[in-house]
């Protein structure tokens, strides 16, 4: 190891090994940042995660894309955000606030549906609520989004008389702790 004089400071050359070793470092720590980075999408980490939901789509999308098949689509979107408590776990005082904005599709054309729809607007939201309070979140979580969701289409359907509404989308579908 070199020990350097004051005479190596005097001339210059004390900043310069300095100066020098901290470049290598610097090189060091992106060629690590840079192989990380690499070495994490190469292996497929970077997949969306087990907690987060696949978003739906849009009304509008839903209905454009039902235009091009023979069974034109229209949404139903009056019932906006709701808010509910599930069930509470074993052992806790209360359950998880769940933030939910439903809406569904239906034939196109089908106004007496929608005119139903809108009057039982209380009714839908009060199924709704029930339902989520019904279970926990690990409950919820375990039955799958879409099995929520079929569920949930059944029970609407079962107090609607004058049509059926074809799928149950969430715009959100949130869970807070």
């Amino acid at each position: 190891m070199y020990n350097y004089t004051n005479a190596d400071f005097q001339y210059g050359r004390g900043p310069v090994i300095l100066n020098r070793v901290l470049l290598a470092l610097l090189l060091a720590l992106v060629v690590i940042l840079v192989c990380g980075t690499a070495v994490g999408l190469v292996n497929g980490k970077n997949r969306q995660g087990t907690q987060y939901r696949r978003a739906d789509p849009s009304p509008q999308k839903v209905m454009s894309s039902s235009s091009k098949s023979d069974q034109k689509l229209d949404a139903y979107t009056e019932l906006g955000q709701i808010r509910t408590v599930t069930k509470a776990e074993e052992g806790e005082a209360g359950g998880i606030l769940l933030v939910v904005s439903p809406w569904f599709s239906y034939q196109s054309g089908d106004t007496a549906l929608f005119e139903e729809l809108a009057q039982k607007n209380r009714q839908e939201k009060s199924i709704i609520m029930n339902y989520f309070s019904g279970y926990t979140e690990k409950e919820l979580l375990a039955k799958g989004e879409r099995n929520v969701k079929e569920e949930l289409c059944s029970l609407i359907n079962e107090q609607l008389v004058l049509g059926k509404i074809k799928n149950v989308y969430f715009d959100q579908y949130l869970f807070f702790e």
